[in-house]
């Protein structure tokens, strides 16, 4: 039963706002692509079939090349139009079910993600959803297409729920440490230090912080 994973990437110019006051907007870039590189990583050593990174990029299109998965360029703007764009052209293409999992998840681990698909084998489950430890949506994995509308963003978990409870929908709740751990603020990426791991993110985070005293303060808990 094929499984496909779609990575949406939100537009780097604008990428992790809430970090600004740390780091430079092309260091905001740097660490979401190094996130988006340990989600596809986590991904690949899944049993997941196919990887589809969506986003419309040049530099985002190039990490997918370097890492050898498709790349989907949506005509819609905004993030969930372009989610559920990218979900349908899945399900077009073959797909049993779709998982969706954002590009900022740098812990993600590919256990977190078979635990996912092993939810979304059971008969009785159309969808599973993860959430965020905000409530926000950190894994959706829908079975049929256009059974629930994406709305991540603030409080999507709770938006997803409703949908699905509101259409007679079975739902699979799960969470992990990977899948619920995002990075949107400077204290979230205090767990690359706190919990032992090898990340691209962490490395490249040790990289920005010999430069930049606030990056560097994230690194030695004296933020």
């Amino acid at each position: 039963m094929p499984v496909h994973a779609v990575i949406p990437v939100k537009n780097l110019n604008g990428s992790k706002h809430r970090l600004s006051s740390v780091f430079t907007p092309h260091e905001r870039r740097q660490l979401t692509l190094a996130m988006l590189k340990d989600v596809i990583k986590a991904v690949k050593g899944s049993d997941i079939s196919k990887i589809v990174v969506s986003a419309n990029d040049p530099q985002v299109s190039q990490v997918a090349r370097e890492l050898d998965v498709s790349f989907f360029s949506p005509s819609q703007d905004g993030l969930n139009p372009a989610i559920e764009e990218a979900t349908n052209r899945c399900f077009k293409d073959g797909a049993d079910s779709v998982v969706v999992l954002p590009a900022d998840l740098p812990l993600l681990r590919s256990e977190e993600v078979n635990r996912v698909i092993s939810f979304g084998n059971a008969k009785s489950t159309s969808i599973v959803i993860c959430p965020s430890w905000d409530w926000g949506t950190n894994a959706l994995l829908l079975k049929v297409p256009k059974v629930i509308l994406p709305r991540f963003g603030p409080n999507s978990f709770i938006e997803h729920i409703c949908q699905a409870l509101s259409n007679g929908i079975s739902v699979m709740l799960y969470s992990s440490l990977g899948i619920s751990t995002d990075i949107d603020c400077a204290r979230d990426l205090r767990k690359l230090f706190e919990i032992e791991n090898h990340t691209e993110c962490k490395r490249v985070l040790e990289i920005i912080s010999k430069n930049n005293l606030k990056a560097k303060k994230i690194a030695t808990f004296k933020l």
